[in-house]
């Protein structure tokens, strides 16, 4: 008996978040806020360049690009190195509005099945997300870092 309490304790329970793919009609409910955020990130692009870049991207199949009442998600396909045999998947962003973040964390859960069915190993999270990193870590387990050394020309 104690065994199967130790099990069950381990076991995360994942409720069912309304989550579907963002679609074009979205943009006029949420792409203001969105393209607020990317702003502040970006502020060398316009916000009709940005609507524009998301109006392009929500049916490419490089980009899964999510939906909930409170947040959005996007992540792409790429190489993390030319030589490299399997692509990753690469957030770009995860917004949320405040209050939301239990919800937001299933975002990540769509990232790994969508990840899985493309035949990739690795998520590289944490890019631009209101998802604290302790929601992540408990969600996908174990989370590595990796150092990029750079310099600016």
């Amino acid at each position: 008996m104690a065994v199967t309490a130790e099990i069950a304790k381990r076991e995360v329970v994942r409720e069912q978040i309304a989550m579907r793919r963002f679609e074009v009609p979205d943009l006029d409910r949420h792409g203001g806020w969105i393209t607020d955020r990317l702003l502040k990130a970006y502020p060398h692009r316009t916000a009709r360049d940005l609507a524009g870049w998301l109006r392009g991207i929500i049916y490419s199949n490089e980009f899964l690009f999510l939906y909930q009442e409170h947040g959005v998600a996007l992540a792409t396909v790429t190489r993390a190195h030319p030589l490299e045999m399997k692509p990753v998947v690469q957030e770009m962003f995860v917004f949320v509005k405040e209050g939301h973040d239990r919800e937001a964390v299933a975002f990540y859960d769509e990232f790994v099945r969508w990840g899985k069915n493309q035949g990739v190993d690795a998520v590289m999270v944490e890019a631009m997300s209101d998802v604290p990193h302790d929601m992540i870590k408990e969600r996908m387990g174990r989370l590595f870092t990796r150092q990029v050394v750079f310099a600016r020309l």
